[in-house]
């Protein structure tokens, strides 16, 4: 099994959070592997045999489940929730068996996941995703068979082709680019890798400069390569209940308000009439990865409020 401990960026990153923030020796994950569809899932979990809840957590395409725990884990676990962070295909530590990843995984491995894990040891499912693993938790939601509730960073439709220009690299050429993507990948380049900070601004991941270029050196997280057509599905998605159908279980988004990749309207705009319960919480200074102690302080206040209003 791959282990973190081989992994720098992640403790050169905790290194840089405020001290509250930091992950020790005496707080550190089990680390532990999911067999699905004969990948090695890798987890990183904070046990509690006592907890009602079971907060689940989802990594970016720029992040990873360690990261996850870093920032907001860890602290939800002190707080007496069990916490368990999932490194999906290509991701983190995750050892992949299988020649072909798409977006469509994603969504069925998370789904598959929560729901074994609720058969296995029931505690009521709270899902949290960061960046595109916001969507991520609700796109798989609509595949469980119980959730109580969602909290994410942001919430971007994957088909809106207004959050696709303003969030990728060069979204001016998004016209040209897909009907060329669907093409290669019609002709046999479906596996292609793409770096994918090469396509999105990965730039904007982190406002902390030092931190940003330990991120896009790290290939389990924003120096990561993918498939054509992960990249291709991500980008095409369609939700498989429309927002204006999916009463499921409350959704809070607690958006950054640095964030300078994946602002405010945008998650507006994707969730506008949704059916479900829906909350908004500002995280002061919060950039799009949020590093700063405020930010981190707020969201594990606004989250822990959030899922003690489920009761």
């Amino acid at each position: 099994m791959k282990t973190y401990q081989t992994n720098k960026a992640w403790k050169q990153l905790n290194e840089l959070l405020p001290v509250d923030f930091q992950i020790t020796d005496h707080n550190l994950p089990l680390e532990e592997v999911w067999q699905w569809k004969g990948n090695n899932i890798h987890l990183d979990r904070y046990p509690n045999p006592t907890a009602e809840y079971r907060i689940f957590l989802h990594h970016g395409v720029g992040t990873n489940g360690r990261q996850m725990n870093m920032i907001f884990g860890h602290q939800m676990a002190a707080l007496g929730y069990e916490v368990v962070a999932i490194d999906n295909l290509g991701y983190g530590m995750t050892e992949v068996n299988q020649k072909d990843i798409t977006y469509n995984d994603w969504v069925h491995c998370f789904a598959d996941f929560v729901n074994s894990e609720t058969k296995r040891d029931y505690k009521k499912p709270v899902l949290y995703g960061l960046s595109a693993g916001g969507m991520v938790c609700y796109n798989s939601a609509c595949f469980m068979n119980e959730v109580h509730g969602i909290i994410g960073m942001c919430f971007l439709k994957n088909d809106d082709k207004t959050v696709g220009k303003e969030t990728a690299k060069f979204g001016w050429a998004n016209g040209f680019m897909f009907p060329m993507m669907n093409l290669l990948n019609t002709i046999g380049f479906k596996r292609f890798q793409l770096p994918m900070k090469a396509v999105s601004k990965m730039n904007f991941l982190t406002n902390n400069e030092k931190a940003l270029k330990i991120f896009l050196n790290d290939d389990a997280s924003a120096g990561a390569n993918v498939q054509m057509q992960f990249l291709y599905e991500y980008m095409n998605y369609h939700l498989p209940i429309p927002v204006t159908e999916f009463n499921k279980c409350p959704i809070l988004l607690t958006q950054p308000d640095k964030d300078r990749w994946t602002p405010l309207h945008l998650s507006q705009r994707s969730m506008k009439g949704i059916k479900a319960p829906f909350t908004v919480k500002l995280l002061e200074n919060g950039g799009h990865y949020p590093m700063e102690k405020t930010a981190l302080v707020q969201l594990i206040q606004y989250a822990d409020e959030f899922i003690t209003s489920l009761k």
